[in-house]
């Protein structure tokens, strides 16, 4: 969305010069089409008026740059331009959430300097990761322990350091394992 946004402005100063308020009033203009759902019709749009551009003309040549820019970052993405919906189901239309979120989980654990992640280590980090930060360390620990216990009672081997991915709990295993802790300390069940 923001890089259409300066590819906007880009074309606005190169067709109305250093006049803020005529390149406002088009970029305005051109942001109520694509918030509308009409991105489509803005590329049409874009594309006419590129055509009343002088084709070899020096003084145009700017502007067809820009606007060819403009046109073919738009049309590549028309089916991810669906600003009305998302605004009408009040969902986020920017990536700065989601790089922010791989920032902190990812970034703030995996990214020093001189560190080499092999793929299926990241991410199992990754998961454990996600884990400390959603408050579900304690659980998980404890679903961990419960399933070793259980192994070692069923006279299996318990391999705790390995480098064979293990399978996750799921919310129903936790629970489980939850309930199992309550009775054991002869403790209530939280609802």
């Amino acid at each position: 969305m923001r890089h259409v946004e300066e590819r906007r402005w880009k074309v606005g100063r190169t067709l109305h010069g250093p006049g803020p308020d005529a390149v406002a009033h088009w970029v305005e203009d051109h942001r109520a089409l694509l918030y509308t759902g009409c991105a489509a019709q803005l590329v049409t749009g874009l594309k006419t008026f590129t055509l009343t551009l002088a084709a070899r003309a020096k003084r145009d040549a700017a502007t067809r740059e820009a606007l060819s820019d403009l046109i073919g970052s738009v049309e590549k993405r028309l089916a991810m331009m669906a600003y009305k919906d998302l605004i009408e189901d009040a969902l986020v239309m920017a990536s700065g959430i989601v790089e922010g979120a791989a920032r902190y989980v990812l970034g703030e654990r995996l990214d020093w300097s001189g560190r080499r992640w092999i793929p299926e280590r990241a991410e199992a980090l990754r998961h454990l990761r996600c884990i400390e930060l959603n408050g579900d360390w304690e659980r998980f620990f404890a679903w961990g322990y419960h399933r070793w216990l259980a192994q070692m009672r069923a006279g299996q081997r318990v391999v705790i350091r390995t480098d064979q991915a293990d399978v996750l709990p799921t919310a129903e295993s936790l629970e489980a394992t939850d309930t199992q802790a309550h009775q054991e300390t002869n403790l209530p069940v939280a609802a």
